[in-house]
């Protein structure tokens, strides 16, 4: 009877150990899967944050392109207003001197 309960006791322990032994692995599986996971999130979401970046530079960039067009085409119509007044003010200049020029001769 007692070499039947040692028996028993024997096969419990090994039984536990195995068991043991099986959610050891079981844990370890799990760790190694979370460390992937974790890994592969991390490089999705350095890429989504690079993704965005190189958008938000894009977007600064083509600002940057419009904003120096419209300051090109805003200086390029002062410029044809400067030239355009100081083409009528070169002819009243002419007629100013002209006329004085004339009223000296008289």
């Amino acid at each position: 009877m007692s070499s039947t309960i040692l028996k028993e006791i024997l096969e419990a322990e090994k039984e536990i150990d195995a068991r043991a032994e099986n959610a050891g692995k079981k844990a370890e599986k799990m760790i190694k899967d979370a460390e992937a996971s974790s890994k592969e999130l991390i490089e999705r979401k350095k890429a989504s944050f690079g993704q965005i970046s190189r958008e938000r530079l894009e977007a600064l960039k083509q600002g940057l392109g419009e904003n120096r067009k419209r300051k090109v085409q805003e200086a390029k119509k002062k410029i044809s207003e400067i030239e355009s007044k100081a083409s009528k003010n070169s002819k009243k200049a002419v007629d100013y001197i002209y006329n004085r020029f004339m009223s000296l001769g008289k």
